[in-house]
């Protein structure tokens, strides 16, 4: 949530041994990483949280020299399933059953990518999660990985928001990340159906699913003046902030909504 000249500095006083971090920000900070404004020597990288791309996960550990930890998880079941060698995700069944499914909810056959998955948390003696609709489309290996573990192999095609760049005051670019501006929404207008959408370089558009609340105009003055004070702390006082009158536009092919997205008229912007 801090800019992230910030955190660089911070990063930079403390020196981690150990950092863990969503993909996208482990790419910003590789990146700084690379230009030598992040001056960091880590032992060891975490990710989670995101999908991370081969290609991704390769260039953050280039940049720093060490190895890239993936692990997938959820609220619902915070660890299930980790990284290989391989770049495949290994369920830990021993703890959490994982059945990939159509849209009827039928199982998928392995190596087809399937609608959902759903979750079911076996160490939760708590509160039972039973076949838990968790909306991730996965992909189970057919064979034993290469990397010799037995236990259940999978892909995931997990969160692909986009990093928003924006173009400040100065004249220098501002990245933000997906997640950041999310949780201003949510934590702010209590909605969890909603997508920002950047339409230019210091324009961005929310547009808001209230279908089954009278209280939109509410929500949207709740969640503009949040991501607005936000925007501010980023150094982005002069982006507007805009209602859009169309609701969330999911994706065509997978049926699933992305949060944040980068319009094509919105140029993308180099600092």
């Amino acid at each position: 949530m801090d800019p992230l000249r910030r955190l660089v500095a911070d990063l930079n006083a403390y020196q981690p041994m150990f950092l863990a971090s969503y993909p996208t920000m482990l790419a910003l900070l590789a990146e700084e990483q690379k230009a030598g404004r992040l001056k960091i020597r880590p032992l060891h990288l975490w990710s989670g949280g995101e999908c991370l791309p081969p290609d991704t996960h390769a260039e953050i550990e280039t940049a720093f020299g060490c190895r890239v930890v993936n692990e997938y998880g959820a609220s619902e079941c915070m660890s299930i399933a980790f990284g290989c060698g391989e770049g495949w995700l290994h369920v830990n069944a021993d703890w959490v059953l994982l059945e990939p499914v159509d849209s009827d909810y039928r199982p998928t056959p392995p190596g087809k990518a399937s609608h959902t998955v759903l979750l079911t948390n076996l160490a939760n003696h708590v509160q039972p999660v039973i076949r838990y609709d968790l909306g991730d489309s996965v992909i189970a290996k057919p064979e034993p990985c290469a990397c010799g573990s037995p236990l259940p192999a999978i892909q995931v095609e997990g969160r692909r928001d986009d990093v928003v760049s924006l173009c400040a005051p100065d004249g220098s670019v501002v990245r933000l990340l997906p997640l950041a501006l999310t949780t201003v929404v949510e934590e702010a207008a209590h909605v969890h159906r909603f997508q920002i959408v950047q339409t230019g370089a210091d324009r961005l558009m929310l547009r808001l699913d209230t279908s089954r609340r009278s209280d939109r105009q509410e929500v949207w003055r709740a969640a503009a003046s949040a991501l607005r004070q936000y925007l501010t702390r980023q150094s982005l006082p002069n982006v507007h902030v805009g209602l859009d009158k169309r609701g969330p536009v999911t994706d065509r092919r997978s049926g699933k909504l992305k949060e944040v997205v980068v319009a094509k008229e919105a140029k993308p912007l180099r600092s």
